[in-house]
């Protein structure tokens, strides 16, 4: 599915632009990525979601109530279960004679958080993903845990996590084969063993990752290594940041630095971005590293609650030295939430490929998607 596919995570940075410039609001991750919270589930349904389906005398609190993994009915303070689901309708070069048609399984999951205290300051989450015919490290139609990490608020600002998770890194935004994800060895499966420290404040927050590699994946293998990132609120609806990354395996070598910016526009509406420099070495021929460059920039404009317009641009270069292919993707289309716990997107994209030597003829893509989350 190469270009055009998009796993997700549960939430989005774009969401800055309804003022919550900070993940640990609504994510049992402070980081982003993954589950819900309560309140990230209630924020969702009352603010984000389209209200169509309500009555006028429906409250916001009454719908809020209401989003909870079994709706209003209280669960036990020591478990907080979700599921995920996700599938794509997507359409390779359509119109030409060389078109393909295809529906990709790209998200099952069942995600389980549990709690040894009321105030949730010790937590053990856990994903349970299904693989379908999109492999994992070479398994398909299986069951296997995608992450599980102990997490541990140690106070307001404080919060450490351990297990294997996300590495820190970048803006985690939602499509895993972005320029800034897969490629640059943080795709859908790219989760880690190790340890987050993520110091949070007000205007500032920042979080250094320690890993050892996926555990699935043969030893020789596991990309090892360190990353930090970082946000600075310069102001309100305004963030900038900076992320680095370094890891090896006994073959590979990368470097990664990356500056980032979320703004927030008027209510629902936002740009976000990210962009840096990449840094590949074939260790086995010892050979000079390769350093290239990528950039990623998402627009997000709400047209009215639950209904939204979206586009995404992005770069990539993988030498910037000498001559080599350079890539360029525009995507645009739709983004609606009109029910709650449903989610659609409708897109086109189209990708060029710039080389010195031949033209390479455009690539496009039509594709349509439906999440349901519990």
């Amino acid at each position: 599915m190469g270009l055009f596919s998009s796993p997700a995570a549960h939430a989005y940075p774009d969401f800055i632009g309804y003022g919550y410039s900070s993940c640990v609001t609504c994510h049992y991750n402070s980081l982003g990525g993954g589950a819900l919270n309560d309140y990230g589930r209630a924020l969702f349904a009352t603010e984000i979601t389209a209200r169509d389906v309500f009555s006028a005398s429906k409250d916001e609190e009454e719908i809020g109530a209401q989003s909870g993994f079994l709706g209003s009915t209280q669960l036990p303070w020591w478990i907080r279960p979700g599921l995920k689901y996700r599938g794509l309708w997507l359409k390779m070069d359509p119109g030409s004679q060389a078109t393909t048609e295809r529906f990709i399984n790209m998200q099952n999951d069942v995600n389980i958080t549990a709690f040894a205290d009321k105030k949730q300051k010790y937590a053990l989450v856990s994903t349970i993903s299904y693989t379908g015919q999109e492999p994992y490290f070479g398994k398909t139609n299986t069951w296997f845990a995608r992450e599980y990490y102990a997490r541990i608020k140690m106070s307001n600002n404080y919060w450490l996590y351990i297990g294997q998770m996300d590495k820190a890194y970048g803006i985690r935004n939602i499509d895993h084969t972005a320029v800034n994800r897969r490629a640059i060895t943080l795709g859908q499966y790219d989760q880690s063993l190790g340890a987050i420290l993520h110091v949070t404040y007000p205007d500032w927050d920042i979080a250094f990752n320690y890993f050892t590699g996926n555990q699935a994946e043969d030893e020789p293998v596991r990309q090892k290594g360190f990353s930090a990132v970082g946000e600075y609120q310069v102001h309100e609806g305004l963030k900038v940041g900076g992320s680095v990354l370094s890891s090896k395996n006994d073959s590979t070598e990368w470097n990664l630095v990356a500056g980032t910016m979320r703004i927030g526009l008027s209510k629902g509406s936002s740009i976000i971005a990210e962009a840096g420099l990449k840094q590949k070495k074939d260790l086995s021929t010892n050979s000079d590293p390769e350093l290239g460059s990528y950039a990623w920039v998402e627009t997000l404009l709400n047209l009215r609650r639950g209904y939204n317009f979206l586009t995404i641009f992005e770069h990539s270069k993988n030498t910037i030295k000498e001559p080599s292919p350079e890539s360029m993707r525009l995507s645009a289309g739709f983004l609606f939430f009109p029910l709650p716990r449903i989610e659609f997107r409708a897109m086109a994209t189209n990708a060029k490929t710039y080389t010195e030597t031949a033209g390479v003829p455009d690539a496009w893509a039509l594709q349509g998607q439906v999440h349901v989350s519990y």
